[in-house]
């Protein structure tokens, strides 16, 4: 009986003594299948994370314009005084940049003076630079004397074009004295007496033309009597 359950006992340990050759390359095989479908897996996901990268980068591009919009049509007309022509909505428009008003600022709830300028960049590229302070109550010789001194370098700024070649600024608004709109290369709310209706900034980039356009939505006719209405000495 003994001899019996002692050669059962030496069946069974034998039989669990270890694995055969069919089965250790069975594992190798599945082993390195699992392998390779994790480095499909993490070259997919780095694909993925790299174009959500682009994507991303490429998101504040556009988020840039889309904020600039917003400041633009954001334009109030803020009417400056100075003795020699009376009342006017403040906006300044040339081939060297633009400044008006905005209801639009980066992160606060205070109205601001934008300017955004036609900048040299590196290796003779041009930048177009945006930069904006709080308007407060200034007069019209309290913004120009922010522009003169440059102070309004002082405030906050992004670049929304960097790198670009040839930037032309267009303003296309009613003339009153021709009686008609059309477009020009300058715009002073001066000169005249309303803001203008659409900014066009021109510009090339790797050998290509392209351009920003924007909108203003105002233009009382209410404040064009400012004159009449408060007559400042």
């Amino acid at each position: 009986m003994y001899s019996g359950i002692s050669r059962y006992i030496h069946q069974k340990r034998y039989h669990f003594k270890g694995y055969t050759l069919i089965e250790v390359l069975v594992a190798m095989a599945i082993f390195s299948s699992m392998m390779m479908l994790a480095g499909t897996a993490l070259n997919q996901g780095l694909k993925q994370y790299h174009g959500l990268a682009e994507k991303g980068l490429g998101f504040w591009d556009n988020a840039k314009k889309i904020w600039i919009d917003k400041s633009f049509n954001s334009t109030i007309d803020y009417y400056v005084y100075t003795r020699s022509d009376g009342w006017f909505p403040y906006f300044k428009g040339s081939q060297e940049g633009v400044s008006y008003i905005s209801l639009a600022p980066f992160a606060s709830e205070l109205p601001v003076v934008a300017w955004i300028r036609n900048e040299a960049g590196a290796e003779g590229m041009q930048s177009l630079v945006y930069y904006e302070l709080p308007v407060y109550t200034k007069s019209y010789e309290d913004i120009e004397r922010d522009y003169i001194f440059a102070d309004y370098k002082k405030g906050k700024s992004v670049k929304l074009l960097e790198g670009v070649e040839s930037i032309e600024f267009s303003f296309y608004g009613y003339d009153i004295g021709e009686r008609r709109d059309k477009w020009y290369n300058q715009f002073d709310g001066n000169r005249m007496k309303l803001l203008p209706s659409s900014i066009i900034i021109s510009y090339n980039h790797n050998g290509k033309k392209d351009k920003l356009v924007f909108s203003i939505n105002v233009n009382s006719l209410v404040k064009m009597y400012y004159n009449e209405i408060y007559l400042t000495r």
